[in-house]
């Protein structure tokens, strides 16, 4: 890929040139091998050049076609221009049938390079803006007519290379094009994706759609069945056509369906071109070649074979996962049956973790599904890149093509399955194809995407979608898979093993390995809080985060880029499915509302649910309102949560402290979530409690009904940022039928940036009132609390606390019951895996006696983890948590009095929850 930067009309480009030199400068890493710039009139192109075609200098050894009579030819390097300088070009792509294009041109034309990308120059002068009808590829660019004062912009019909254009409200008349947002946001205060399959005239200010294939019309359903032979075929010319290089090339091999068959393609014909330059070379015969005509170029030739290209000695293949994970192990399974030279990288949930911010920096989205999956690509494209690899084949826009995500289970009918996929493939600029480009690009590399090529694309967009749809006798994309089954041919060489042409389908961010998931959802939940969720940023009008994930990458988007570039993301979320996640393996499909087989491996949900393992330290911290706004979570990490982790390592997980409990959790159609809780304590009462909750986000109105076994009722009305933006008011209404006891309460919330304030009055006791206020700044936290007896006119009780909080500690200092109970607790990160905590007590009205205990936690792995505590009246315990499988968690516990070790005084618990 490289990168491209133009302005049309700019009303002093000389004085503009070193700022679009600047702004060209932020794409480098998309073209590292060469710049340029050309100014015209008032228009300027700039292009970042990653040479993949028309390197320059001398041809590679590795050449099938021997070297050409005009050296000095063979640079690409760009701005391309024509012979008199009136037109300017700038492109990002390939364009594969260039060498057709140079013979059948019907006026001859001198051309300067051999670069594929100069046919956009003669294909304007007779064509116009139908230029890009004729081209066969993936591309995006500027091109500026000198004589016509006129800039021209297309994109490819897909959207595979990214492009966008920006306005500035203080140039009016000026246009301006870049290959991503970060070359745009600082000049312009409107900002577009460009759209696939449109030209740009600035003699009329209009976009016109110029790609108009026969399957375009999602309402139109194909008729057509389909045609095995005619598919493969399609398939292997797809892939033929996108291994035109100068340079060393390789696949990206996850190990699934589509990758695989790209590689397998990809690897016959490698071998193919390997043996036809061994006989070429064998009789070697120097003839002399017509470059305008397109002889002795790399590319397709006119009976659509590849005859002359670079190739390596062996194919290489690369794969990326967590350790052990399922892509990784399929990965190598292809790699060695196809004889490929695979390269298998494994990285850390931490490595992840860590590059998440230049991943979104890059990807230039907020979107989860593209994060989650774009995080391994781009740490796999850099050790790619560094290996002297420039391009890479990828197996995008195969899910889209024949439905073949799970949540297609759900479709009700072929119509509906049609549609989808049309409206998939129209976004895959948004999606996939952005995912793909930018991982890559950010490293200097190419992905060519063979499913999304136009004569492939029409004829697997014209199938019949019966063919295509899922049912208890076909898996996804069956047709496809069909295609290429061999086994009734006793003759025909496999394309690959039927357990990996059969293998179901995972998407990308769940095949590198489970934990990756849960990791990100884990620590989503230690940067956004309830009350962040509650108060989104105002400038982000509808388009909020519906989870602490997604509103995570939003945060990190905002620190990159300002809110005019929010209006070029696009959400990917699943449609028939109940689920917001939109992880492959976890969707609940509407139609039969089961789950799809786990394959024997954890799937998604927490290993531990973070807003559980961090709680509020109510013993240290006495109705103290611990929730900062963005604002404050933006110094650097979550004050409250941070400050008050020791709590969850003293107080949770020990489930010794029943003998067992029962948890079930799930949320209707409508948005109504119902919890159901059941507990045993060791004297043998039983309790148990029934919750359902509901939530109006566009009203800010939530209603909880709640219900246990002593046949108390409870209800809850809470209006949330209603009254004044930050300000919660909350109802709270109880009944107990037996007594005839009732309770009515009123709180208040009020949330601003770095202050949190908080009361409660009981109607009915008194009244008595509490307050209490929490300030924060720079990870200082203080704050205080007092009850009042309104009749007595009395304060009956108050306490004070401090804290601090850094990255890897936290430690907090507070007086409670009336000034008379100190404590101090301290929480240490130790690493990844570990964590440890302690918390001392003094009462100073009962004597001089300190109260001590500490804690550990060690993470097993993604999924468990076990934790250990201890008192210094010598009481320990243990805990050991383990997610079964998505939505099923169970804990084991026990406490042992080590001073009584004879004696009955030991407990044992367990606790089962079950979530949807």
């Amino acid at each position: 890929m490289c990168g491209i930067f133009a302005c049309h009309s700019h009303p002093d480009v000389a004085k503009f040139k070193p700022t679009a030199l600047k702004l060209s400068k932020q794409i480098r890493h998309r073209g590292p091998d060469w710049c340029g710039s050309v100014i015209s009139n008032n228009t300027i192109l700039c292009h970042e050049r990653l040479s993949i075609v028309g390197v320059g200098g001398s041809r590679s050894v590795y050449l099938v076609s021997r070297p050409s009579s005009n050296l000095k030819a063979e640079s690409g390097a760009q701005p391309l221009t024509n012979a008199d300088d009136s037109i300017i070009l700038a492109v990002n792509g390939e364009i594969y049938n260039h060498r057709l294009i140079r013979k059948t041109l019907k006026t001859p034309y001198h051309f300067k390079t051999t670069s594929d990308c100069e046919v956009v120059i003669p294909l304007y002068l007779e064509y116009g803006i139908d230029a890009p009808k004729h081209l066969d590829g993936m591309f995006s660019f500027v091109l500026y007519d000198k004589k016509k004062d006129r800039t021209i912009a297309a994109r490819d019909p897909i959207g595979i290379t990214t492009l966008y254009q920006g306005w500035s409200s203080k140039e009016p008349g000026t246009v301006y094009f870049a290959s991503e947002l970060k070359s745009l946001h600082p000049v312009c205060d409107k900002i577009e994706a460009f759209p696939p399959g449109h030209i740009f005239d600035s003699l009329t200010g209009e976009r016109t759609r110029y790609f108009e294939p026969t399957w375009w019309d999602g309402e139109k359903i194909p008729q057509t069945p389909v045609d095995l032979k005619k598919l493969r075929e399609t398939l292997e010319k797809s892939v033929r056509k996108r291994l035109m290089a100068e340079v060393p090339y390789g696949v990206l091999l996850s190990g699934g369906l589509d990758s695989s068959l790209v590689a397998s393609i990809a690897q016959r014909e490698t071998l193919r071109l390997k043996k036809l330059a061994e006989e070429t070379n064998s009789a070697a015969e120097e003839k002399p070649e017509d470059l305008d005509k397109g002889e002795g170029l790399v590319g397709i030739d006119d009976e659509n074979k590849l005859s002359t290209m670079t190739f390596l000695p062996q194919l290489n293949s690369f794969s990326i996962g967590l350790p052990g994970s399922p892509d990784n192990e399929a990965a190598l399974k292809v790699a060695k049956f196809l004889g490929t030279k695979h390269h298998v990288m494994t990285f850390t949930i931490e490595d992840g973790l860590n590059a998440l911010s230049d991943v979104i920096y890059h990807l230039e989205t907020y979107d989860v599904t593209t994060i989650r999956a774009s995080t391994p690509m781009y740490l796999l494209s850099r050790k790619i890149k560094a290996m002297g690899i420039k391009m890479v084949l990828s197996g995008e826009g195969s899910d889209e093509i024949f439905g073949g995500y799970l949540y297609f289970h759900g479709a009700p009918n072929k119509e509906e399955f049609h549609t989808e996929c049309v409206r998939r493939v129209k976004n895959l600029h948004l999606a996939d194809c952005l995912r793909a480009n930018k991982s890559t690009s950010a490293w200097g590399l190419e992905a060519r995407v063979p499913f999304l090529d136009k004569e492939f694309l029409e004829v697997s967009m014209n199938i019949d979608p019966a063919d295509k749809m899922i049912s208890k006798e076909r898996m996804e994309k069956y047709i496809l898979r069909k295609a290429f089954d061999t086994s009734d041919d006793p003759t025909a060489e496999p394309y690959l093993p039927d357990n990996i042409l059969w293998r179901q389908k995972e998407q990308f961010s769940d095949g590198v390995g489970y934990g990756w998931i849960d990791a990100l959802k884990d620590n989503a939940e230690l940067h956004v809080t309830d009350e962040m969720m509650k108060n989104p940023k105002p400038e982000w009008g509808s388009d909020i985060p519906d989870t602490k994930e997604a509103y995570w990458y939003r945060l990190m988007f905002d620190e990159h880029f300002p809110q005019s570039c929010a209006s070029t993301v696009m959400r990917w979320t699943p449609t028939w499915s109940k689920q917001t996640d939109p992880s492959g393996s976890g969707l609940i499909h509407a139609a039969n509302d089961v789950r799809l087989p786990p394959h024997g491996l954890p799937q998604n949900g927490s290993a531990e649910s973070c807003r559980r393992l961090i709680g509020f330290d109510r013993a240290a911290f006495p109705k103290l309102a611990f929730a900062p706004s963005p604002a404050t979570t933006r110094l650097g990490t979550t004050l409250a949560h941070r400050q008050l982790l020791t709590f969850g390592l003293l107080s949770k997980d020990f489930y010794h402290l029943s003998s067992g409990s029962l948890e079930v959790k799930d949320t209707t159609p409508n948005r109504v979530a119902f919890k159901v809780t059941g507990k045993s304590s060791h004297d043998a009462a039983t309790s148990g409690a029934i919750e359902a909750k509901y939530s109006d986000k566009s009203t800010g109105v939530t209603v909880t009904q709640t219900w246990n076994t002593a046949n108390a009722l409870e209800s809850k009305v809470e209006l949330a940022d209603t009254l004044a933006k930050g300000l919660k008011a909350e109802g709270i209404f109880s009944f107990l039928p037996a007594s005839q006891a009732k309770g009515v309460k009123a709180n208040l919330q009020f949330k601003q940036s770095n202050f949190h304030g908080r009361a409660f009055v009981d109607l009915l006791k008194g009244p008595t009132t509490s307050i209490d206020a929490l300030i924060g700044h720079e990870g200082f936290l203080a704050g205080g609390s007092a009850a009042f007896d309104v009749q007595k006119a009395k304060i009956t009780n108050y306490s004070l606390a401090v804290g601090y909080h850094a990255p890897t500690y936290n430690a907090a200092v507070t007086a409670t019951d009336n000034l008379s109970v100190f404590s101090a607790s301290y929480y240490h990160k130790v690493n990844k895996l570990v964590e440890a905590g302690s918390k001392a007590t003094w009462n100073s009205k009962t004597g001089n006696t300190v109260g001590l205990e500490v804690a550990a936690k060690y993470r097993i792995d993604p999924v468990s983890f076990v934790k250990a505590k201890i008192n210094d009246r010598g009481v320990a315990a243990v805990a050991y948590n383990v997610l079964l499988r998505d939505g099923v968690k169970l804990g084991l516990g026990a406490s042992f009095d080590t001073q009584k070790l004879d004696q009955a005084t030991h407990k044992v618990g367990t606790s089962l929850t079950f979530e949807n």
